[in-house]
């Protein structure tokens, strides 16, 4: 077996970390670390024990269907519970991020909305078609305690569907359980729409 001389393994460890042209080949490795990140063209990536982990960046699927088929269920993050302040105060992005605003409505309360470039910014909603949904909670349990969202002056938030979330009552016969799910589409740079879905 030849000699090799130091610069010519400098050379070929070079060439190495340059580029590797495996085409058509298997490799098994015990352990792969990317600088740049990886690339799959064609083929998908299949994971069949271990799992797979984002620790940071995003998760993105612009093509195709996202499949959830794991039978044992469906687990979120959900953190505290965003206080939306029994007052006129706005119901802020940041607030609405959390997913949950609570409102302890102790008198009818009419709370503007964000701006819809604070909700694009404060959302992530980085091309039209984003969404974003959360829920309202009206804690009150008076009647006529509602809390009724509007839209800001020249905020550019067009509102669809009941914007009133009356106080919780519990007869058997109630209409209201004080809630109210809605989701926030974003239609351009500076405008979205809110939907109430729930």
């Amino acid at each position: 077996m030849g000699k090799v001389g130091l610069r010519r393994l400098e050379t070929l460890l070079e060439d190495l970390d340059r580029n590797i042209d495996l085409e058509g080949s298997d490799i098994t490795v015990n352990s792969l670390t990317s600088d740049t990140g990886v690339t799959v063209t064609t083929g998908g990536v299949t994971v069949t024990a271990g799992g797979a982990e984002i620790t940071a960046g995003n998760f993105v699927v612009t093509a195709g269907t996202t499949y959830l088929k794991g039978t044992g269920g469906v687990v979120r993050y959900q953190g505290a519970p965003a206080d939306g302040l029994n007052s006129t105060a706005v119901v802020t992005a940041a607030k609405v991020l959390t997913g949950i605003v609570t409102v302890a409505a102790s008198a009818a309360r009419s709370k503007a909305t964000d701006t819809a470039a604070n909700f694009v910014s404060g959302l992530g909603l980085g091309a039209d078609g984003d969404s974003f949904d959360f829920s309202l909670i009206n804690t009150g349990a008076t009647g006529g305690y509602d809390v009724t969202l509007t839209a800001p002056s020249g905020g550019g938030i067009t509102l669809v569907g009941n914007p009133i979330i009356s106080a919780r009552d519990d007869t058997d016969n109630a209409i209201s359980v004080g809630v109210g799910h809605f989701r926030v589409r974003r239609t351009g740079a500076t405008a979205v729409t809110i939907y109430r879905i729930g």
